[in-house]
């Protein structure tokens, strides 16, 4: 059920899918959220390009959940950095926004 309503969208990959299984298991959907829910925020649609913004949101307790997020961003063609600068491609706002909607309704079925 929760496939169907949640995640038919073109947008997302099936890697994308499994990253988002690995994050809820790893109980990291919540600080994944704010991440790509401020990110989206600094994407006007269509248009790509870098900015930064603030690096402690790529700050997880362990490796392996920032590069699971790291990972899971990428593929909706944001590259971040670091130190918080982030290079999009011009067609990355669709893929983010799907992105931060599938996390979101993981986020709210999840608590």
């Amino acid at each position: 059920f929760l496939e169907q309503t949640c995640f038919n969208s073109p947008e997302l990959t099936e890697d994308q899918l499994l990253l988002l299984l690995e994050s809820l298991e790893e109980g990291i959907v919540s600080q994944q959220l704010k991440l790509v829910r401020t990110y989206t925020l600094h994407l006007p649609p269509n248009e790509g390009g870098p900015f930064c913004v603030d690096a402690s949101l790529l700050s997880f307790p362990r490796e392996k959940e920032r590069k699971l997020t790291m990972a899971m961003v990428a593929r909706s063609g944001v590259k971040l950095e670091e130190d918080g600068a982030v290079v999009c491609a011009e067609e990355a706002f669709s893929s983010m926004a799907a992105l931060y909607a599938s996390l979101y309704v993981l986020n709210v079925l999840s608590n």
